[in-house]
């Protein structure tokens, strides 16, 4: 949940700066790199992109909107 949580705000955050954007590659407060994505076209994009190294990684839509995330390949 507390990962949830965190992945939800970095997204919420970046469509906040970056409205143009489908989806969102960072760098977690841990070191790791995550690709997060809000809706079902957007996460669509994301998993058609390459940029995920693992499985997307989806909630239920409790929060009002599905939520994906992944492992990010490094660049």
């Amino acid at each position: 949940m507390r990962a949830a949580l965190l992945v939800l705000t970095i997204v919420a955050a970046s469509f906040l700066v970056h409205s143009w954007a489908a989806f969102n590659c960072f760098k977690t407060p841990e070191g790791k790199r995550r690709c997060a994505c809000i809706g079902d076209v957007n996460c669509s994009e994301m998993r058609k992109s390459d940029n995920c190294k693992s499985d997307l990684q989806c909630d239920n839509g409790q929060l009002g909107a599905v939520i994906c995330s992944c492992e990010a390949r490094r660049i």
